[in-house]
C-alpha cells in the first residue's frame, strides 16, 4: 500500500485494518520505475544500464553492420518504446543511449567510436529520405509525451479523470508545481494539443462556443475578439441549442455568428462531444500520428527508394548507402579526416584511392560495368557516384528492374 499526505498514525491504522504492507517510493512496476515528481536521471539510469548490457552481450563481431541495425530497430527501440512512453526522459540520458547504440552499430563495441561513419542525424531518417530507418530517441520521447497528453485529455479512464481534476482549470492548466511524474512529462504538450485539435459536435456540453475550434476556426478568432475579452467568454455550444436545433431567437441578434454556425449540423442522436486531432484522417491521435507530427515532412530521395529492396540482402545495399555518403574508410575519406599518407589504388596500382575511381574508373570495376552495359545494350559515362542509377530510368518491367538493381549493387559490393 502506497500513500502520501497522511499522518503515520493514520496510515498505520489503515494498514492494520486491511492487512496490507506499507510500501515506499520509488519502486518498479511492469519494468517501469514509479516515483514522485519530475523524472530524474537517477530514476531512469537502471533502464539505460539494461540497454547497455543488452548491447554489450551480443556478439557483434559475428554480425554485419546491417545485422546490427536490424537488432537495434527490432529489439532495442522496441524495448525503449515501452519504457519512454510514460515519462519525459532527461535529454542527456537519451543522448548517452544513442551514443551506445551508434557505437554498437558502427564498431560492434559500445565503448569504441569508429572514425568514418554517417552522421546519426542522417541515420535516423526514414529509408525513403536516405536514412536507415532508425528512430531518434528524442523524437520518440516527444511523440510518446504528445500521445500521453492526448490520452490525458481524451480518456475516460480513472487515471486520466483524476489527473485532469488536479491540473486543468477550465481551458487552462495549472501554473503551480505538483509532484506528478506524468504531468511534469506532458504539461509542455498541452498547448500543442490545443492548437491542433478540433471538436466534433455532440450535445455541445463540453465545447466552448466562442473559443473552441468546432466550426472551422474558433469564432473568437474569426471575429477578432481581443484576447483580454476572451477570458469572459464561457458559454457552451449547448446554450445555443434548443430542442435539437439551433436557437435562432438568440443567434438572430448576432448575424455574423449566425452565418458561421448555421452550416454546422446538429446530430440527430445525442452523443458526447468528441475531441479530434486535425492532422489525422480519422481524428484520432495514434502513436504513429504523433511521431509523424513531431518529425515533420521531409523530401524523399529517389536513389533511396531504388536502393532498398526486399529481394536483396541488406548488407549489400548498406555498403552502397555508405559509398553515396562517402563514409567508407578508403584513403580519400581518411584524408578528409586529417590523415596524411601516400595513396594508391590497391587494384590497379596506378591512381590514388578515391571513391569514384575505386568503384567506377578502376580497370577491374570498369570491366564489370562494361559487362552490365553489354547485356543491357546501353552505354554510359559516369561522372559521380549516383550516375549508375540512371540505368533504371528506362521503361523496364518490374522484374527486370529488380534484376538490374541487384546486378549494380552486387558489382559495387564485389569491388
Amino acid at each position: 500500500m502506497f500513500y502520501g499526505s497522511i499522518s503515520a498514525s493514520r496510515i498505520n491504522q489503515i494498514a492494520d485494518q486491511i492487512g496490507f504492507r506499507k510500501g515506499s517510493l520509488p519502486f518498479t512496476y511492469l519494468g517501469v520505475p514509479i516515483f514522485k515528481g519530475k523524472p530524474q536521471r537517477c530514476h531512469l539510469q537502471p533502464i539505460a544500464d539494461k540497454i547497455k548490457s543488452k548491447l554489450a552481450s551480443w556478439k557483434a563481431s559475428l554480425l554485419s553492420i546491417a545485422g546490427r541495425v536490424t537488432l537495434v530497430k527490432s529489439v532495442i527501440q522496441s524495448m525503449l518504446v515501452h519504457y519512454i512512453s510514460i515519462y519525459s526522459w532527461p535529454k542527456k540520458l537519451l543522448n548517452d543511449i544513442e551514443t551506445l547504440t551508434r557505437n554498437f552499430i558502427w564498431s560492434g563495441d559500445v565503448s569504441k567510436r569508429k572514425l568514418v561513419t554517417v552522421s546519426w542525424k542522417k541515420s535516423c531518417k526514414p529509408l525513403s529520405e536516405g536514412g536507415l530507418g532508425i528512430r531518434s530517441l528524442s523524437l520518440l520521447n516527444e511523440s510518446t509525451n504528445l500521445k500521453l497528453c492526448w490520452d490525458l485529455l481524451s480518456s475516460k479512464e480513472d487515471w486520466a479523470t483524476l489527473l485532469r481534476s488536479k491540473v486543468i482549470r477550465g481551458r487552462r492548466v495549472i501554473s503551480h508545481h505538483i509532484f506528478s511524474s506524468i504531468w511534469s512529462s506532458v504539461n509542455n504538450e498541452f498547448s500543442t494539443i490545443q492548437a491542433n485539435c478540433g471538436w466534433q459536435l455532440g450535445n455541445g456540453n463540453n465545447i466552448n462556443f466562442w473559443l473552441d475550434n468546432w466550426c472551422g476556426i474558433s469564432i473568437a478568432s474569426q471575429l477578432n475578439i481581443p484576447q483580454h475579452l476572451q477570458e469572459n467568454l464561457n458559454a457552451k455550444v449547448l446554450d445555443f441549442i434548443l430542442n435539437g436545433r439551433w436557437n435562432f431567437s438568440v443567434l438572430n441578434r448576432l448575424p455574423l455568428v449566425k452565418s458561421l454556425v448555421e452550416h454546422v449540423t446538429i446530430p440527430f442522436e445525442i452523443t458526447e462531444d468528441k475531441r479530434i486531432w486535425q492532422p489525422s484522417n480519422n481524428g484520432v491521435l495514434t502513436f504513429k500520428n504523433a511521431f509523424e507530427f513531431k518529425y515533420g515532412v521531409d523530401q524523399n530521395i529517389k536513389w533511396a527508394k531504388d536502393l532498398w529492396c526486399s529481394n536483396i540482402p541488406p548488407t549489400k545495399p548498406l555498403l552502397v548507402w555508405r559509398i553515396i555518403y562517402k563514409k567508407v574508410p578508403i584513403d580519400e575519406n581518411l584524408w578528409s579526416r586529417g590523415f596524411q599518407f601516400p595513396s594508391m589504388c590497391s587494384s590497379c596500382f596506378k591512381h590514388c584511392e578515391t571513391t569514384f575511381h575505386l568503384f567506377f574508373e578502376c580497370t577491374f570495376a570498369k570491366h564489370l560495368w562494361d559487362w552490365l552495359f553489354s547485356i543491357t545494350n546501353r552505354s554510359m559515362q559516369f561522372s559521380n557516384c549516383l550516375d549508375f542509377w540512371k540505368i533504371l530510368d528506362r521503361n523496364w518491367s518490374p522484374q527486370c528492374k529488380t534484376v538490374l538493381k541487384a546486378c549494380m549493387i552486387n558489382i559495387i559490393y564485389t569491388v
